[in-house]
């Protein structure tokens, strides 16, 4: 006969004293820097931002040659733009600090002399300051080499930045004055310095527009 063996008795359970049993403590959850409100709302406003970055360059990277087409239209268009807006080209490209030089077409050749004089002392060109100075009729011009020195680019930290020409005045012997204000800066270890030069001339427009006197009017500092 087979003896199946006896069941196994389970042992009852111990009761455990309230007391005894270990209270169950609830941990809180602290978010990640990124899961902040202030976070999540610089993600929504920079996620579709870096989006458009990210599939611009994944455009240009598959049609180069469109692409380079648009940039050579827009730096077209927009240097056309500026050009007519403000007469120059962009980056300074044929740029002319010397403005009002059209005023004195009107006496004959006078702003083609005063425009010559004033480049050459801007670039320290004494034997162009002596050959103009050569056609003027008085009796002691301005010594080139002396006005080199105090005045040019070349020879000083002075850089030029624009020449202003005012309104031509006639007078009763049909000569005609000018007033030049040349504007400049310096630049220093405490900033730049600016200063203003104030150059007269005389020209004679029945004689082709000839410099009859070059007189420094004024050398200093504008008002701050």
């Amino acid at each position: 006969m087979l003896v199946s063996p006896p069941p196994t008795q389970q042992q009852p359970e111990r009761d455990v004293h309230p007391e005894q049993k270990k209270p169950v403590r609830s941990a809180r959850i602290r978010r990640r820097a990124g899961e902040t409100p202030a976070a999540l709302f610089i993600k929504a406003i920079l996620r579709p931002v870096f989006k458009g970055i990210y599939y611009t360059l994944r455009a240009i990277r598959s049609h180069k040659l469109v692409t380079i087409l648009l940039l050579l239209l827009l730096l077209a268009s927009s240097s056309i733009a500026t050009y007519f807006a403000i007469g120059s080209w962009p980056f300074g490209i044929g740029s002319d600090p010397f403005r009002g030089f059209t005023g004195l077409q009107k006496n004959g050749q006078a702003g083609d002399h005063v425009k010559n004089w004033l480049y050459a002392l801007r670039d320290g060109d004494v034997t162009t300051l002596q050959l103009i100075e050569g056609e003027l009729i008085m009796s002691q011009p301005p010594d080139p080499s002396q006005l080199v020195q105090q005045f040019s680019e070349k020879n000083t930290h002075l850089v030029w930045k624009a020449i202003n020409i005012t309104p031509s005045y006639t007078e009763s012997d049909t000569t005609v004055d000018t007033l030049v204000e040349v504007d400049m800066a310096s630049p220093g270890p405490g900033g730049t310095v600016k200063a203003i030069l104030l150059i007269h001339f005389t020209t004679l427009p029945q004689q082709q527009g000839r410099i009859l006197l070059i007189h420094i009017v004024d050398f200093r500092q504008p008002l701050q």
